[in-house]
């Protein structure tokens, strides 16, 4: 079986089981509850727009607005990606779930391209720079390093008020591109919960601490509730060897309005897409080798 061949295989059984453990995965938008104007059309991609060290075996996936794929039907003529020459890069599309998988035949090594995802309401352009590697382990993330939560006050996050849930940690190291690193946070303790549940997910960007952040409704707080982090690289290995981290969200709080603490999505921009596994769509978490 060729790489492309297993490539497509283990992706989409990666997607497959993490779909029906955790579910559909939120959008982009999931940390800016309050914007629903986003349109239809291509919301993130990985490799991020602008990386670097790309590894030479790396997919290019682009998120798209939930349901939007389900219409399309010709997915091959939503993405198209060239070299600094101006040739078309060679490859084959695979739709899973909210993801558009682009396989590339080939990638050269230190090699510039160039794309764009095409969408209904709005395109996004895209480029990245190729290594010389490829991509042999998954990404290594520590352990979290913080969390706090603050009460917030009636709005369209919480209806009823609930409290803002910050997680802060130090950024993973790969030995793939650090664009292309995504962050996955997940609640797996909590009054109302009978599963885990991804709560939000970012993209890996320049700072010594990076903070997630969710909301929980007041019927979500009455216990103690449990969070950990997961780091997808770009080729979809995951590193879910951290440790839950379990508190109290009601214990020591301040009021402090959600909406406005929350970065928006064109601030996320094309590194919203934010995320997107994810993977993906409904997200990769295949294991460890």
């Amino acid at each position: 079986m060729s790489r492309l061949q297993l490539l497509k295989s283990a992706f989409a059984l990666a997607v497959s089981l993490s779909a029906a453990v955790l579910g559909p995965a939120p959008r982009a938008d999931a940390q800016d509850p309050c914007d629903d104007s986003a349109g239809r059309g291509p919301i993130e991609v990985t490799p991020a727009s602008g990386a670097a060290g790309v590894t030479i075996d790396s997919p290019v996936r682009v998120r798209y607005s939930p349901g939007y794929l389900v219409t399309v039907v010709a997915p091959r003529d939503l993405i198209e990606i060239r070299d600094i020459a101006g040739d078309e890069l060679r490859g084959s599309v695979e739709v899973i779930g909210d993801v558009l998988v682009f396989l590339p035949a080939t990638l050269e090594p230190v090699t510039a391209y160039e794309g764009v995802a095409r969408g209904l309401d709005f395109d996004l352009d895209f480029s990245f720079r190729t290594s010389v590697s490829v991509d042999v382990a998954p990404p290594r993330l520590g352990n979290i390093t913080e969390t706090s939560s603050a009460a917030v006050d009636e709005d369209c996050a919480a209806p009823d008020g609930g409290f803002r849930v910050d997680v802060s940690f130090d950024p993973a190291t790969d030995d793939g591109s650090p664009g292309s690193i995504e962050y996955l946070l997940y609640q797996t303790r909590g009054a109302t919960l009978e599963a885990p549940v991804l709560r939000a997910r970012t993209r890996n960007f320049t700072t010594e601490l990076i903070t997630m952040a969710f909301v929980l409704r007041g019927e979500e707080a009455v216990d103690p509730i449990c969070v950990v982090v997961h780091a997808v690289d770009g080729l979809g290995n995951v590193d879910d060897d951290q440790e839950p981290v379990c508190f109290d969200p009601v214990e020591g709080n301040y009021f402090a309005p959600f909406c406005a603490a929350s970065p928006s999505r064109r601030q996320g921009f094309p590194f919203a897409f934010l995320t997107g596994a994810l993977v993906v769509a409904g997200l990769s978490r295949r294991r460890r080798r």
